[in-house]
């Protein structure tokens, strides 16, 4: 059972997608099972790649976000942030524009009042029309934040994002950006932290939160959450090795400190493993041997709220 003391008021979950295929190409789940499909010839297990990316796609039919939230509400979980990356300008197989996915974006808030904060993102090579779009998702749909996905071809320093930061840094929203690998289809070096230093640099007013810190760069991440001021990183992504041994996380929580990190499951990914509070189960297991309770509070709930709705 989780500890009253150390959940209350409720935890936040900082890194969520909605489980839908209408905002994941099948192109980006292809790559992603195209590993496994390697370690199964491998191991000498025969293998229908196409089988297990559909098996994939049909489990992505929460198109609401309805079991998400019944999630939520099992695990204790008083929001999530629900973060759009765009695909669209590098992946072409997608079945919604990314304007479409903005509007489907905006009735997920609409369908679940208070439950979710919505980071959307916007290739930056879509230009003025991408700049207007985020825009709009500010002003009009109560979007509060910008999700990049580097590994779709460009660096979190490429000047065509400068505009994209200069909003944030007027709307007091912050920056979340995918770092480390991914689907194979996509580019890993450009999802490094190093990438990052520049902008908070220069946009000392915009927070960048780097999303599974790093992944195979924790300690970089780490660095950049110890010494820039600006940049934190989410946890999402260590649950297997929370589930087992625990290592990789318990060095993660030693290593950066406890004002610049976020709980955060990365749903869809890990939910044919275990429920959302399983995850956040064996993440506390992990954690308590760590943190003491005011700074995992700040883990679980108050720098997210710090960071998302300003308080």
């Amino acid at each position: 059972m989780l500890e009253p003391a150390v959940v209350s008021p409720g935890v936040v979950d900082a890194h969520c997608h909605a489980a839908s295929r209408r905002f994941i190409p099948r192109s980006f789940v292809e790559g992603a099972i195209r590993n496994i499909t390697v370690m199964h010839e491998a191991l000498g297990v025969p293998v229908q790649p196409g089988r297990l990316v559909d098996r994939a796609l049909e489990a992505l039919g929460d198109h609401g976000c309805d079991e998400l939230v019944r999630q939520m509400d099992e695990a204790g979980v008083d929001w999530s942030v629900l973060l759009l990356p765009d695909f669209t300008y590098r992946l072409k197989d997608c079945e919604l524009t990314i304007e479409e996915m903005f509007v489907e974006h905006r009735r997920i808030l609409e369908r679940h009042p208070g439950r979710f904060q919505v980071l959307a993102g916007v290739d930056p090579r879509w230009g003025r029309d991408g700049l207007a779009l985020f825009e709009r998702g500010l002003k009009e749909y109560g979007f509060r934040g910008l999700k990049l996905y580097p590994p779709c071809g460009y660096r979190a320093d490429d000047h065509l994002l400068y505009p994209f930061y200069e909003l944030c840094a007027a709307w007091n929203v912050p920056v979340l950006l995918h770092m480390g690998p991914t689907s194979s289809n996509l580019d890993f070096e450009p999802a490094r932290p190093g990438c990052v230093d520049e902008p908070a640099r220069l946009f000392p007013k915009v927070n960048f939160i780097l999303a599974h810190a790093a992944t195979a760069h924790v300690d970089e991440c780490a660095m950049l959450c110890a010494f820039r001021p600006n940049v934190y990183a989410d946890v999402s992504g260590f649950q297997e090795g929370a589930r087992s041994e625990g290592r990789g996380l318990s060095h993660l929580l030693r290593s950066a400190p406890a004002h610049k990190l976020l709980f955060g499951t990365d749903w869809p990914v890990f939910q044919e493993d275990a429920r959302q509070a399983e995850h956040l189960e064996s993440f506390l297991e992990v954690a308590r041997e760590v943190l003491a309770g005011p700074r995992l509070r700040l883990v679980l709930r108050e720098n997210a709220s710090r960071l998302f709705r300003g308080r």
